[in-house]
């Protein structure tokens, strides 16, 4: 899409505002221009001619006038008068020397007697009320011989206006005068159209992109970005939009993966259970086919049917801690502990575990604080469960009279565990991986163990590894922050 307009960078208010302006401003440059196009062209045409037009024309009538002298009483001097006289906006009258009209294009008696005629000798008089332009002026035009000898006079009737006084004129001043009052209209009517359609333009453009993108998303294509950009209400809507569009495609793809990583959970376990399940059945149906049998024999069967029962539950406690953990998040529940009494706690638990196998277990608390004994701040059930599953995984692997050590330092703001077996240790392809969800080893085991491991010790704000001790064996360290009151929610 290309650049937006200087206009986009505003307010759809402000548009508006702009746009009603735009369109008020060019429809009375045009309307102006107009006026004085239409003027110009009247001037050019003689259709408009000085308001003082036929006042100009009056010395070339006196002029006339002169050269006929007595004869222009004569009536047919009229015709040769009214070639001289613009009929068009002068009226006339001539008098004899007694005030008696001869002839002219006046009718009505305008001279009453030789008295009058004689004082309104050589004057113009307004004959109306009307001040200015369109007022009726009378001049007074003496008749006489050479010697001087008064044979009567000429009555001059004429206006001040701007056009001439004829129909052609007249039509003239009627289409200026409608185009001087419709032509507002008109450019308000042809700019609001021009405007408007832009004005439509540019808010329809984005709003397209969006009804385009919603029908992509309908489709779950979540691949195309809204590119619209715009410091207005479109703009701001578009940014959220997108801002949307980019969070639902990154859900739809978690939401993806976790699928993906489930039905591989699910074919895994299922591989897992099938061979506890086979010897389970197989156990079985011997206990069932073989009828009495020696006491030892029967108890080595039960024993196998015990031990791969318990592997089965195992395996339903992993589908069941996937449920608890399915959206990496839970809350941490803090309390103050006093750290030695749970290792203490801890180390009883794990003997009791490794008693049957022989393993010895050594549980080791180094202080480095300046008030020794003061108690610490933690999630103790869930630090409680990250050992778990690390020492789970270690007696797993370790054979019988084999060692494990825990090793506990505690500082001012931290706490270090670190779990020590003398096993086999990790493959060495198999350390980056250890702490994926679901992931499945060389060894072939689908826990959750150490991936739950993490997360608790990232919600602690701390950090976990795994390394194979150069002596053998495996070593899992973990360290927590000891002095955080709030949630550090952490993905894994």
């Amino acid at each position: 899409m290309g650049s937006n307009s200087f206009i986009e960078r505003y307010t759809i208010k402000k548009q508006l505002i702009l746009t009603f302006l735009m369109i008020l401003g060019s429809s009375l440059v045009m309307t102006v221009i107009t006026i004085l196009a239409g003027v110009s062209w009247l001037i050019s045409n003689d259709g408009m001619q000085p308001a003082n037009y036929y006042e100009r024309q009056i010395p070339a009538i006196i002029r006339y006038v002169q050269q006929q002298q007595g004869a222009l009483l004569l009536p047919q001097a009229r015709t040769g008068l009214e070639q001289i006289i613009p009929l068009s906006g002068i009226r006339y009258q001539v008098l004899n020397a007694d005030g008696e009209v001869q002839y002219g294009t006046v009718s009505e008696q305008l001279i009453k007697g030789k008295q009058e005629l004689l004082r309104s000798l050589n004057t113009t008089e307004l004959l109306d009320s009307t001040v200015g332009f369109g007022g009726s002026y009378a001049r007074m035009i003496p008749v006489a011989t050479a010697e001087g000898d008064l044979k009567g006079a000429l009555v001059l009737l004429y206006k001040l206006q701007m056009s001439a006084d004829s129909p052609s004129a007249h039509l003239l001043q009627l289409v200026g005068a409608g185009v001087l009052v419709c032509s507002p209209f008109i450019y308000i009517a042809l700019f609001t159209t021009l405007f408007a359609s832009r004005l439509g333009r540019r808010i329809l453009r984005p709003v397209q992109e969006l009804i385009q993108a919603s029908e992509r998303i309908r489709r779950q294509d979540l691949d195309v970005p809204i590119t619209y950009n715009a410091n207005n209400e479109i703009g701001r809507l578009s940014q959220a939009f997108e801002a949307m569009r980019r969070e639902l495609k990154d859900s739809l793809l978690r939401e993806w993966r976790l699928e993906q990583e489930r039905r591989d959970l699910m074919d895994a376990i299922a591989h897992d259970f099938r061979t506890p399940m086979t010897i389970i059945q197989g156990n079985v149906e011997l206990l069932e086919e073989a009828g009495a049998l020696p006491e030892e024999k029967r108890m080595s069967h039960l024993n196998i049917i015990e031990h791969n029962v318990k592997r089965v539950n195992r395996l339903i406690q992993d589908i069941l801690a996937v449920s608890e953990k399915e959206l990496d998040y839970f809350p941490l529940m803090l309390a103050e502990v006093d750290v030695k009494t749970f290792l203490e706690m801890k180390e009883r638990e794990i003997q009791y575990l490794g008693k049957p196998r022989q393993i010895v277990c050594t549980v080791t608390l180094e202080e480095r604080r300046r008030h020794p004994g003061s108690p610490a701040l933690l999630d103790v059930q869930r630090i409680a469960q990250v050992l778990d599953n690390i020492v789970a995984n270690s007696l797993r692997f370790l054979p019988d009279g084999g060692e494990l050590a825990l090793r506990a330092i505690l500082e001012e703001e931290r706490l270090t565990l670190q779990i020590r077996d003398s096993g086999p240790g990790f493959a060495v392809e198999d350390i980056p991986f250890l702490f994926d969800k679901f992931y499945k080893g060389v060894q072939g085991q689908t826990g959750l163990g150490l991936y739950t491991a993490r997360m608790i010790v990232r919600k602690h704000g701390g950090t976990i590894q795994a390394e194979n001790l150069p002596d053998g064996g495996a070593c899992v360290t973990f360290t927590v922050s000891i002095g955080q009151d709030e949630d550090s929610g952490c993905g894994p």
